[in-house]
Formats: C-alpha cells, sequence, structure tokens
C-alpha cells in the first residue's frame, strides 16, 4: 500500500506485471510512477506534478488552504450522545416524580387532599353500589370528556402559537404554574405541619405564606426561564427548573389520586389513545406544534422536562406518577409491578427514537404496561401471597 500525505490508502497493488508502469496520484503532490523491472523489483521515482496536471489544477492546489488541526472531542459532548446517559436523564426525573406522589400519599390525611382540577370535568360520579354496566359506561363517558377538553386546550395552545399569540400563551402559562405551585403548596404545607404534629402561631402562619407567595412566583418564572429571556441575561438555571418541573408534575398527580379507581384506569386509557391520534395523526395538534416549533427553531412552548437531549412533555410525568400512585393504594405488590412497568414502557419508547426519527408519544406503551400489570399482580400475585401467608410460606 503507498500512503498518501493525508494518511488515505491510495494504492494496492502486491504484485505489478514482470515489466512495465503504474501510476498512482499521491495527495495533490503529482504522481508515484512505480516501475517492475526482471526478478520483480520495484523501483520508485517522483514525477512533478507539471508534467500531468493542468495548470488550472495547479493553480487551485497551490491556493487550497491548510488542513485543519485535529479537532478536540468535548467529553460533554460524549456523554451527551451516550444513549445510557440519555435514558438515565428521564428515568431519574420520573422516578423522583413518583417516590413525592408515594411519600405524600402515605404521609398525608387523604381528607385532607384538594379535588383535583380533572374531578370537576367529571359527569359520572362513580359510587361503590353502582353496577358493572353503570360504572363501565360513566367511565367511558368520562373518558370521552377527558379527551375533548385535552383536544380542545391542545388545539387552542397550537392555534395561537401558530398565530404567534407569544404574550397571550405565556401569560397563561405563568398564572397556571405560578397559582398552582401556591394553592397545592399551601395544601401540602398544612398537611405536612399536621401529619408531624406541628402547630404554628399567627406570625409563623403569616411568614409560611409569605415564603408559598414568593415560591410560587418563583417556581413560574425558573420554569419559563429561558422563553421570557432571562437566561441571556442571568444564565441559564436548568437544575432549578427541572426541580420544579418535577414538584409540579408530582403536586398534579398527588392530587389526582383522589378520583375514584375505575375511573382512573378509564381516563389513562383514554389519555393514552389520545397521546397516540395527537403526535402520530398527519394532522394531530400535538405534530402540527411540535412541527411548526422546529421549522421556527424555538422552544415548544409549554411544560416541557429536557433531559440529555430528549425531551418529555410534564404530561407524561403526571399521568405516570398518576398510575403508580394509584397501584400504591392497593398494595406494595401492584405498586412496584406498575413503577416497574411504567419505566419499562418509557424505556421502550426511547429506545424506538433512533429507529423511526420522528417524534413519539411517550404514553401508550407506559400506560398499556402499567395497567396491564396492575390487574395482573391485583388477579395473580395478591391471591398468591395470601395463599402463601396462609401456609406460613415466603415468596
Amino acid at each position: 500500500t503507498c500512503m498518501g500525505e493525508r494518511g488515505r490508502s491510495l494504492l494496492s497493488a502486491p504484485l505489478l506485471p514482470a515489466a512495465g508502469r503504474m501510476r498512482t496520484e499521491v495527495g495533490r503532490i503529482g504522481f508515484v510512477e512505480l516501475e517492475s523491472g526482471a526478478g520483480g523489483s520495484v523501483h520508485e521515482r517522483r514525477v512533478r506534478a507539471t508534467s500531468y496536471l493542468p495548470a488550472s489544477f495547479e493553480q487551485e492546489t497551490a491556493e487550497a488552504p491548510p488542513l485543519p488541526p485535529a479537532e478536540h472531542v468535548d467529553p460533554d459532548a460524549e456523554e451527551d450522545a451516550d444513549p445510557a446517559a440519555q435514558v438515565t436523564s428521564l428515568l431519574k426525573p420520573v422516578c423522583a416524580t413518583m417516590a413525592i406522589v408515594i411519600y405524600l400519599l402515605q404521609t398525608l390525611d387523604s381528607r385532607q387532599q384538594p379535588a383535583s382540577g380533572f374531578s370537576s370535568l367529571m359527569v359520572y360520579s362513580e359510587k361503590k353500589t353502582d353496577t358493572a354496566g353503570a360504572i363501565a359506561e360513566g367511565v367511558l363517558v368520562n373518558g370521552l370528556v377527558m379527551v375533548g377538553m385535552l383536544f380542545g386546550v391542545t388545539t387552542a395552545l397550537m392555534l395561537l402559537y401558530r398565530f404567534r399569540c407569544y404574550v397571550l400563551i405565556y401569560s397563561w402559562l405563568l398564572f397556571s404554574v405560578g397559582s398552582l405551585l401556591f394553592l397545592f403548596g399551601d395544601f401540602v404545607s398544612q398537611g405536612l405541619l399536621d401529619a408531624y404534629g406541628v402547630s404554628p402561631g399567627a406570625e409563623v402562619f403569616l411568614l409560611l405564606h409569605g415564603a408559598l407567595g414568593v415560591f410560587a412566583v418563583a417556581g413560574a418564572v425558573l420554569v419559563f426561564w429561558a422563553d421570557l429571556g432571562c437566561a441571556r441575561c442571568a444564565g441559564d438555571l436548568p437544575l432549578l427548573r427541572q426541580a420544579y418541573l418535577v414538584l409540579i408534575s408530582a403536586l398534579i398527580a398527588w392530587s389526582a389520586t383522589k378520583l375514584p379507581e375505575w375511573t382512573t384506569w378509564g381516563l389513562l386509557g383514554a389519555v393514552a389513545l389520545w397521546d397516540l391520534v395527537a403526535v402520530l395523526s398527519p394532522h394531530g395538534p400535538l405534530k402540527v406544534l411540535v412541527e411548526t416549533a422546529e421549522a421556527r427553531g424555538e422552544a415548544i412552548p409549554g411544560l416541557v422536562y429536557e433531559g440529555n437531549q430528549i425531551k418529555l412533555g410534564l404530561g407524561d410525568f403526571v399521568f405516570y406518577s398518576l398510575l403508580v400512585g394509584r397501584a400504591s393504594l392497593r398494595s406494595t405488590a401492584a405498586l412496584v409491578a406498575c413503577a416497574v412497568a411504567v419505566l419499562a414502557g418509557l424505556c421502550a419508547t426511547l429506545a424506538l427514537l433512533p429507529v423511526l426519527e420522528r417524534v413519539l408519544p411517550a404514553l401508550p406503551i407506559s400506560i398499556a404496561a402499567g395497567i396491564l400489570f396492575y390487574f395482573a399482580s391485583w388477579l395473580m400475585i395478591e391471591p398468591l401471597a395470601a395463599a402463601a401467608a396462609e401456609r406460613s410460606l415466603f415468596l
């Protein structure tokens, strides 16, 4: 092999004719003429480039810029490209959200739990005395109402963004996030004080609400820190923003666990189906919203958690944690089974991203797996564990 000046293999000729000549290009300098003689000996003779190349090529090569230096490989860039790091960057906040929801459910009195925003949308109010047919019909109606609400909100956001109504979008989002953090933060703080037997006085009570107000305003601003242009003058604060996003998801999911059991499962199934339509259908509102943001080179407006080069909507955090939180109210076996199923479904969805190279809905696989594992643990694992306990057996 004859190597050129840039280290490229330019000629591979282990055998030459008994006598003859062969020419090959060497970089942009000229030619090497290989001359074989008797006995297979090879003599090399360099020939001037002007003997074989036109003047225009000589001028072009003379004016060619020098070779760039070897590129420096950034370790952070290698970490960003690591698939394991990308998956872990989303698994950690999802697990943190689930853990917060489970902690609140186990610590706070359910009677002090605020009604979820979803509760006001429910047309059918589930009762334990209802027949199976009535429950199924009511759950179906509630699921359709939920999908209709999501369709309206998502379509409104898509249209507002399409017509560049940024002030209206972020005013709505800032107010929603700020009020949620203040009101739900108040419920949680009061519940935690009661749970741990702390009775604050009037001054401490006022101080606590003042701190909650600052906490809510700061959270609303930090969540949309980069969107509001604050990052240009004060730098980016990713850790604080991510912490607030996890907390917001946990608060919404915790409040949603107050929904009745069958209504919860019906809503989760309906939302997963809606996610499929909204993202994968040709004119789905989420698909149009994402494509418009990419065409403009802007961030997607809304509550979006950005991990290591991967983005996940906060609604996915909420419904993952709602499923696991509801399972925790049943048994430890259901909790573990659903948590594993949801995380495995998320990993499967992330694994499909580089294969399909398109935006994918994050709910269907995880929700389907979580519901399946919940009922499997209820119908199979729990009876088996009960039978083993009766016989003093340990699994």
